[in-house]
């Protein structure tokens, strides 16, 4: 083992660990958010279950392109050194479906679940109903579709509007004060405080994919 001291206290590093997968320390800036006494500030978005064994983020939001299916959850679940966010559908996946894998996602141990931004007031209602998880409600921009998935009783807001997160966030802090964001931050520090100072609590940020990483180590591997 590695130990050293540093600004932020006493640091124990494995011999092999590799510190490729870490959080931009600029998340530390935000607030977070308190999930059953957790405090939530960096959400690494990924799906790699070789990169979520190694991320040092606080959670792992799991969400992806594809029909949610448990036994993807279950895998994710195996390697997670940390609570993950599982996405559920409410965009191509909806109905009874969204609501059965939230269900069955709770029962596999995830700290919650994620609602894509077409899903609706009434699924979103419909899933709180079953699950004893918070429900993160993701919303595209500032529209009154934004109020209704509040009203609706969504635990946490997910922004998700690309170079136009901070505006939305801004926009959503000052009709919700009391509401906990998230947001993606986008790839640079500047961007990242840009959603941390519009209001966002924590930050969703995206690590290099394994491709990406394997790449960079090859490159160096050639350079020796």
């Amino acid at each position: 083992m590695k130990v050293s001291r540093g600004e932020g206290g006493a640091a124990v590093e494995g011999r092999l660990t590799s510190p490729v997968a870490r959080v931009p320390s600029c998340i530390e800036a935000c607030g977070g958010v308190s999930i059953k006494g957790r405090v939530i500030k960096s959400l690494a978005y990924t799906t790699d279950v070789a990169v979520v064994r190694n991320c040092n983020g606080d959670a792992i939001f799991a969400v992806y392109p594809f029909t949610g299916e448990p036994v993807i959850t279950q895998a994710l679940m195996t390697v997670a050194q940390q609570p993950m966010f599982v996405g559920v559908g409410g965009g191509t996946t909806a109905g009874g479906r969204v609501v059965e894998l939230a269900m069955t996602a709770e029962m596999q141990g995830v700290a919650g679940v994620v609602l894509n931004g077409p899903s609706t007031p009434e699924t979103m209602e419909s899933v709180m109903s079953v699950v004893d998880i918070p429900v993160i409600a993701t919303v595209l921009d500032d529209t009154y579709e934004v109020d209704l998935k509040v009203l609706a009783g969504a635990a946490i807001l997910n922004v998700a509007a690309g170079r136009r997160t901070a505006e939305v966030v801004a926009a959503i802090r000052e009709r919700h004060p009391e509401m906990p964001i998230i947001a993606s931050g986008g790839k640079t520090e500047e961007s990242i405080l840009a959603t941390i100072e519009a209001g966002a609590d924590a930050v969703v940020w995206t690590p290099p994919t394994a491709q990406e990483l394997q790449w960079e180590m090859m490159g160096r591997y050639r350079e020796m």
